[in-house]
């Protein structure tokens, strides 16, 4: 795309994105859709006639149908068969209308900030990791990413690339997964925000955060460490960031979805999909570690937004194949595969992960934005700040819809959508 489109994205992705996912759009393997008057975008990636989306519909709230409606018509044109992935709660009725079968992928974990103060019993656990860091004399700080920066590419950089690749080597894949996450480098964190964790002059660890909503949401969708870092690291780093962007005015941050996490029955839903993934929750952890993802997260005491799969006209077991192989979710090493299934059959940790339960105790129905309480950071960096241009906002033309919402969260209900 020209220059000026990719700003565009950018600055759409910033804006109207949703979801931890939103920001990935801006990954170079993706194709991308403009609809009229370039109202909104889709990113999109093919392998054959089979259209993975999973990045949201990117564009105003008013615009969103007009953007669906002249994708599905794109595809339809092709004979191609698309699937959206982190698709909310909120937009299940938009799809519907358009003939999309629905079905329950999992659930994000989202903190809201400015109801959380980690205290009590229940957060114990974060407020130890913190204790013990900074008694081990860790420091965390936000530094700006910027590659223009001599000092950054000269004392940062090179340690993020080496723990990221440490990182990699020891996973059962032993490279980056594609698509549904991101592709690291130290040198392409446009528009996100990093921070490291250092003892005296050696970074131990970073975080990625991703942006959203205008600035009112954040998704931690990528944390490394060295494998001789301090216990706790990655969660006393999180935690510093929450409250970084705790007093920024930030009001949502994102943990990342938790794949297959409650995938309970809909109505209309794919049960292909939905038996394949509750027994990948129960029997496939050594293959990609759900479990033990949702055990680290649900650690921070967040609430839950359920996330769905979008098909049109449903998912099939091949759409389902090639989901997986763009994730690159098959491209594993058998051997540490091996290792890992004989290591988790002897282990008793397994056993001790957090139980999901048949519903989240605190469910999320929609983000409510508020871009008036939020204020662009200043990090404390190496480099020079670098500020987030302002987005062009095209003024949507026709009124919005209210989504009446279910009243039962993890059951599906009658639901009307009344004009404004």
């Amino acid at each position: 795309m020209p220059p000026e489109f990719n700003d565009r994205l950018r600055r759409y992705a910033q804006k109207f994105g949703e979801t931890y996912a939103a920001y990935l759009v801006t990954e170079q393997d993706r194709e991308y859709f403009w609809c009229s008057e370039e109202r909104g975008v889709i990113g999109f990636r093919r392998l054959g006639r089979y259209v993975n989306v999973a990045d949201g519909l990117l564009a105003a709230p008013a615009d969103r149908e007009l953007l669906l409606k002249e994708f599905l018509a794109f595809v339809e044109q092709n004979r191609w068969r698309p699937t959206f992935v982190n698709v909310p709660r909120t937009e299940l009725n938009l799809f519907r209308r358009h003939g999309c079968q629905v079905t329950k992928c999992g659930e994000e974990p989202l903190v809201r900030l400015q109801r959380t103060d980690w205290q009590g019993k229940e957060s114990q656990w974060v407020r130890r990791q913190e204790s013990f860091c900074k008694r081990q004399g860790v420091q965390v700080c936000e530094i700006n990413p910027d590659p223009a920066d001599a000092v950054y590419q000269r004392d940062v950089a090179p340690q993020l690339d080496e723990i990221s690749r440490d990182h990699l080597a020891s996973t059962l894949h032993g490279k980056d997964l594609r698509f549904f996450v991101s592709q690291f480098s130290a040198n392409q964190l446009d528009g996100k925000r990093l921070f490291v964790a250092r003892k005296d002059a050696c970074i131990m660890a970073f975080i990625v955060c991703n942006p959203g909503l205008d600035g009112d949401l954040w998704a931690v969708e990528v944390y490394r460490r060295r494998r001789d870092a301090v216990r706790g690291v990655i969660p006393y780093t999180i935690m510093h960031a929450m409250r970084v962007m705790q007093a920024e005015g930030v009001g949502y941050f994102s943990l990342s979805l938790a794949p297959f996490l409650r995938c309970t029955p809909v109505v209309g839903d794919s049960v292909v999909f939905r038996s394949v993934a509750n027994f990948w929750w129960r029997h496939l952890n050594p293959l990609y570690d759900v479990r033990g993802l949702f055990h680290f997260k649900s650690r921070f005491r967040p609430d839950y937004r359920e996330m769905y799969v979008a098909a049109k006209p449903a998912v099939t077991i091949r759409s389902m194949l090639v989901i997986a192989v763009v994730w690159n979710l098959f491209h594993f090493n058998p051997w540490r595969l091996l290792k890992r299934c004989l290591f988790h059959k002897r282990s008793t940790q397994h056993s001790d992960l957090a139980e999901s339960g048949e519903r989240g105790d605190r469910a999320i129905r929609e983000l409510r934005h508020d871009p008036a309480r939020v204020t662009i950071p200043t990090p404390k960096s190496v480099a020079a700040t670098k500020t987030i241009p302002a987005p062009t906002i095209i003024p949507a033309q026709k009124k919005p819809a209210v989504v009446v919402e279910e009243k039962h969260f993890g059951e599906t209900r009658a639901q009307e959508t009344v004009a404004v």
